[in-house]
């Protein structure tokens, strides 16, 4: 009868887990374009888990503009996250790139002067910063795949590996150390094409909560991304003028 009982206890359990995964999982759909076929279901559970840990995707998909600066604060960026565009300031020659993430297009001006080159430069370093700000919030994102990589031990603590796979291949991967219970990204590292050797394996921390969500900045290394806000209106021109 006991033993009986506590089979009982143990699938109302795993029945009642399963259900919240579901639930967690339907609130969290797959942006067009995400390669569900090549990711296991393992992985997209988890990169679900990790949204709703950072506020859930309603709250994200409410968000308009978000900006920060650069670790050493050079350089300033403007993501109008609705209408898929972004400015970027860079003190250092004082230019301006104006980047319309929905088609890759990019402009930019060095001194008032067209500068195609540094419109290509530009529109990379903010890919790269996007992903230094917001990853945890884009795995489901055109053209990636997730793989679950088991447990790793980093800092003497063990954490959930979320791989990021880029449709091209090229690119290289990424993998998130997801905190087994609170479910946030504690630490992130970038491994290039054909290499089992990480790039960087760096702090994801100091969240905070605005509008909702907790998004990371100023963190303990020193570097990522800087005053990181959470914004309800940015003038038009800031997308449109250099």
């Amino acid at each position: 009868m006991r033993a009986w009982v506590f089979l009982f206890i143990v699938g109302l359990l795993i029945s009642c887990s399963s259900k919240k995964a579901n639930e967690i999982s339907s609130q969290n759909p797959p942006d067009a374009g995400f390669d569900a076929a090549a990711s296991d279901p393992a992985a997209i559970q988890l990169a679900d888990s990790v949204m709703h840990a950072l506020g859930g995707r309603s709250n994200w998909d409410k968000v308009h503009y978000i900006t920060w600066k650069s670790a050493d604060g050079l350089v300033t960026y403007y993501w109008d996250k609705q209408k898929k565009r972004a400015r970027v300031e860079d003190q250092s020659d004082a230019s301006v790139t104006l980047i319309n993430l929905a088609t890759g297009e990019a402009k930019a001006q060095v001194s008032s002067t067209d500068d195609p080159a540094k419109a290509m430069i530009m529109n990379t370093t903010f890919s790269r910063a996007l992903y230094e700000l917001a990853l945890p919030f884009l795995t489901k994102s055109k053209d990636f795949s997730l793989q679950y990589m088991g447990e790793d031990t980093l800092a003497r603590q063990r954490y959930n590996s979320l791989v990021v796979i880029p449709k091209d291949s090229t690119t290289g991967r990424y993998k998130l150390f997801v905190d087994k219970s609170a479910k946030l990204v504690r630490y992130w590292s970038f491994y290039p094409a054909a290499s089992n050797e990480a790039a960087f394996i760096l702090p994801f921390d100091n969240y905070q909560k605005q509008n909702e969500i907790l998004l990371s900045g100023n963190r303990s290394n020193g570097g990522g991304p800087k005053d990181v806000k959470v914004e309800t209106d940015l003038a038009e021109k800031l997308f449109t003028e250099f």
